[in-house]
């Protein structure tokens, strides 16, 4: 490591690389351009992560992707061409041992940025795991835990939550349906999130509408730094109405919640 770093850089470049499981070279290039501000190097790196490959950095093979991608592409039953269809993707997660309603599964779609739900092109498939450094069933599913394990960090979960709402919406539309952002809420935020049945509750018999980016962004912002007795929400702040109005709805319940405690 550099002797031109200090204690605390040189704590932060180690803390970087094993959490990105990247080298010390480009824990260096992402902590350097944010003043060694950890979460910030960690955004950065994974909205730009395609720019700091190491093409020196072995842990995967071109050709085994491939015949990976081979074992689930083409299913008779999907009629698509070149793709991993629904039929590929549910054999490919039995082998993973995951359940369609893991995170985990979101996360595999958004490492390989596909475009459409059930659907894995050659293309996203080989920069995907090419990105990740694997090139099995067994090396891709390891990977898969270490980022699962890595969204406790909100820099890590952000790009994630934000890739989910144009993954899940219907072509052609600007917002996603209720149903949709509900069952991805569940998903992605597993147990991080403890007014998230409160808040399905509220959208569902208050709200009743498809969910704006807008709602969607800034729900993650509120789960992440709102606590769970909303003791820290400033109704003067930038918040959404919708978010407003559900900080209204929910505090008379916590409060009695509190009373019978």
């Amino acid at each position: 490591m550099s002797s031109r770093l200090n204690a605390a850089q040189k704590q932060s470049v180690k803390s970087f690389s094993s959490l990105t499981q990247t080298n010390e070279k480009i824990a260096i290039a992402c902590l350097s351009r944010v003043g060694y501000n950890i979460e910030a190097a960690i955004e950065h790196y994974y909205q730009n992560q395609q720019h700091y490959v190491d093409p020196h950095q072995g842990g995967n093979d071109d050709s085994r992707v491939k015949k990976l991608f081979e074992r689930y592409a083409n299913d008779a039953k999907d009629e698509l061409p070149d793709k991993i269809g629904p039929n590929g993707i549910e054999r490919l997660l039995n082998d993973l041992r995951l359940h369609p309603e893991d995170r985990k599964v979101l996360i595999l779609a958004y490492k390989l940025n596909a475009e459409i739900q059930c659907e894995f092109s050659w293309p996203e498939w080989k920069k995907g795991l090419m990105d990740m450094r694997v090139d099995s069933v067994d090396s891709l599913r390891s990977r898969l835990d270490e980022i699962d394990d890595g969204l406790r960090e909100s820099s890590q979960f952000k790009p994630l939550y934000q890739f989910t709402f144009t993954y899940g919406k219907n072509a052609g539309q600007r917002n996603l349906s209720l149903e949709v952002a509900i069952i991805y809420w569940k998903i992605l935020f597993k147990d991080q999130f403890v007014l998230l049945p409160l808040w399905e509750e509220f959208m569902n018999t208050e709200y009743g509408k498809a969910v704006t980016k807008d709602t969607w962004n800034l729900l993650f912002d509120f789960a992440f730094n709102i606590k769970s007795d909303l003791s820290n929400y400033d109704e003067e702040g930038a918040w959404p109405v919708v978010l407003d109005n559900f900080v209204q709805w929910v505090r008379p319940r916590l409060n009695g919640d509190m009373m019978q405690s």
